[in-house]
């Protein structure tokens, strides 16, 4: 019984330093929203004097979820030098129909559409990006994923922050919307707006960013060739984290801009939710493994779960569990509120399990190496590299 005794002891105290650590992550998260939020970035307003021509990239693969609507935005910009490229691989690809329609529809705009399916490695889109590239007119370049939805000032918001030499990349956060009911969809909305976007704003405060967001990456063609181009990184699976590591390692800094576009998603299954989270948290441990590791502090649910457990259903230990949840919980209402997110009291039950859901998904981050990823399977090798292992 004394051995017993012990190790709940132990099991407690270990819970008190998660719970501890978790919900001084959370207050970090919040205020870091706080000062994200309310104090309005001078560096980002628009300038008269300097608007520089754009070219935006568009890579595409298939029908995106409400993809139409999507690129729309884009077209919609009210920004006076703009190329748009759109890419995909296959000219029976889906998407080259609602580029048509795009084209049509905005005869004024000056939009390509390149087909080609030449490719220079494992990840399809950089090949795609890279065929992109070369009919590229201007110096300023902006990339996002078809699933992104952007307002109408979005191009200058962006774009504004290069005006100063020192920043060599900037990027977006993203807050999601579901395009199709189902638990698994609404599942991976809240594991984004819940999760990961508090953790972006948390990270701002903790470390200097070396990564960045496929949500929005805008730099200049100057600062892609001095890291050898897109061709560098055609074997990678988490391009968006290579363009933002390399260029920090370039000595140039990487822009958080206080515009947050909307990711638009639909998970047509729990399978594909599974994909969704084992794909993300393996590529996050294969990047960063330390960082990683010691995510598990920040999981508050887990530890208020373990105190209950080693310590018992007293006073002092359900309060203590209790207040680690409210403060998880109020600093998700307080930067969905920020990320105009709608937040319902009857909402916390979402969060809760989103919570519970990353425990398995934190472990199964450690028990392979394979991922799926746009109909196939990939192995990730200790570079970071993929490895095409089998088709779907």
């Amino acid at each position: 019984m004394g051995n017993v005794s012990v190790d709940l002891s132990v099991w407690q105290v270990i819970a008190w330093i998660g719970m501890a650590v978790s919900s001084w992550f959370s207050l970090t998260c919040a205020y870091s929203g706080w000062e994200f939020f309310t104090r309005r970035r001078r560096e980002e307003a628009p300038s008269p004097e300097w608007v520089p021509a754009v070219t935006l990239l568009k890579p595409l693969k298939g029908l995106d979820p409400q993809l139409y609507d999507n690129l729309s935005t884009f077209c919609r910009q009210h920004y006076p030098r703009l190329q748009i490229i759109f890419g995909v691989a296959d000219a029976q690809d889906p998407a080259v129909s609602v580029v048509r329609s795009l084209q049509r529809e905005h005869p004024m705009l000056d939009i390509d559409l390149i087909i080609d399916g030449r490719l220079y490695g494992t990840n399809d889109k950089v090949s795609n990006l890279i065929n992109m590239c070369r009919r590229a007119k201007y110096d300023i370049l902006v990339l996002s994923d078809g699933d992104i939805r952007v307002p109408p000032d979005y191009l200058h918001r962006v774009v504004a922050p290069l005006r100063d030499d020192r920043i060599g990349l900037v990027t977006c956060m993203y807050r999601a919307v579901a395009a199709q009911s189902g638990l698994p969809t609404l599942l991976w909305c809240w594991t984004i707006n819940a999760l990961l976007t508090p953790q972006i704003l948390g990270a701002r405060k903790v470390e200097k960013p070396t990564y960045a967001f496929g949500a929005t990456l805008a730099l200049r063609r100057a600062t892609l060739q001095a890291i050898h181009g897109f061709e560098e990184i055609a074997n990678m699976l988490a391009d968006d984290y290579q363009l933002g590591n390399r260029i920090a390692a370039q000595g140039l800094r990487l822009w958080l801009s206080e515009c947050v576009v909307d990711t638009v998603l639909a998970v047509g299954s729990w399978r594909g939710l599974f994909h969704h989270l084992l794909r993300r948290a393996r590529t996050n441990r294969s990047h960063r493994p330390v960082s990683y590791f010691f995510t598990v502090l920040t999981q508050g649910l887990l530890w208020a779960i373990v105190n209950v457990v080693a310590g018992g259903v007293g006073v002092f230990t359900l309060c203590a569990s209790l207040l680690t949840i409210v403060i998880r919980c109020v600093t998700v209402a307080y930067v969905g509120r920020g990320l105009r997110v709608g937040w319902r009291m009857s909402d916390t039950w979402l969060v809760l399990f989103t919570d519970l859901l990353q425990i398995p998904v934190w472990v199964g981050g450690f028990l392979g190496n394979s991922v799926w990823w746009s109909g196939r399977r990939f192995r990730i090798l200790k570079s970071g590299e993929m490895e095409v292992r089998s088709a779907a």
